[in-house]
């Protein structure tokens, strides 16, 4: 189970959030957001409108926008190499060619993920499984995060709530045997 578990790669990248006055979005970008394929050239993956993705970042700001974008490819990290500000200045123009954004950000935060996002090739969940097989012997061990089953929030939550939920059963289980002793 470990030489498979070590087997997993990772890649780095960077979230660059932008705050941006509602007022000087013209036009405010439409959607959720968007995804940007490597074989577009370009240095950002993903851009998300944080302010129409998640009602809640609008409602408290409502004169505000905010806009992530996400940087760094597996063994495209070179771009990882600039400091805070290029990142910035690098989405600014991903953004301008992708929706015309002008606007300048009122303010800004990157945020590193070094080794952060698993790489999940051909037969990753073959391998995840054959992974769990090798820990059948050991109940109370189980795996959850983003190696296993998703990279997303709600997947990484669901993992730990199935991980904690079995290893549960297994004390529950383990105490009505030995009559909670």
């Amino acid at each position: 189970a470990a030489a498979a578990l070590a087997a997993v790669e990772y890649a780095s990248m960077a979230l660059v959030s932008m705050v941006f006055r509602r007022a000087d979005l013209t036009p405010v970008p439409e959607g959720s957001g968007f995804l940007v394929p490597p074989v577009d050239g370009h240095t950002i993956k993903a851009a998300t409108f944080a302010s129409r993705k998640w009602g809640w970042i609008g409602a408290a700001a409502p004169d505000l926008f905010v806009i992530r974008t996400s940087v760094g490819r597996f063994g495209e990290e070179a771009e990882l190499k600039r400091d805070d500000e290029g990142l910035v200045e690098v989405s600014l123009r991903a953004l301008g060619e992708a929706v015309g954004l002008r606007a300048r950000p009122v303010a800004t935060r990157v945020t590193r993920w070094t080794g952060g996002l698993p790489q999940y090739p051909v037969g990753h969940p073959d391998r995840v499984a054959r992974v769990r097989e090798g820990l059948a012997g050991m109940p109370s061990l189980r795996l959850c995060g983003a190696a296993y089953d998703g990279v997303g929030i709600p997947a990484c939550i669901a993992s730990a709530h199935g991980a904690a939920g079995a290893v549960l059963d297994t004390l529950a289980r383990s105490a009505g045997k030995d009559g909670g002793q």
